[in-house]
């Protein structure tokens, strides 16, 4: 696989981890809002635990996206001057 492609399918392999992460992040927040609805705090405090984690990680890899992707573009021009 050239250097280009492995570029691309890596950042298919992040994208797939930030989707997961979204739907995590948005699944802890509704379990936190039943628990806090049904005052069950120390369940609703370890699920603000775990969504602050999953936003922070969740942080890290669309930052790692983000620059990646501006890696792939910059390959892509190199090798695509007319673009």
């Amino acid at each position: 696989m050239n250097g280009f492609k492995r570029q691309v399918y890596d950042q298919m392999e992040i994208a797939e981890e930030l989707l997961w992460l979204h739907a995590e992040v948005e699944k802890k927040k509704k379990m936190r809002e039943l628990m806090n609805t049904l005052a069950i705090e120390e369940s609703a405090l370890q699920l603000s635990s775990q969504l602050n984690d999953l936003q922070q990680r969740l942080k890290r890899v669309q930052l790692e996206f983000d620059e990646r992707m501006n890696e792939v573009i910059a390959s892509f021009r190199a090798d695509n001057p007319d673009y």
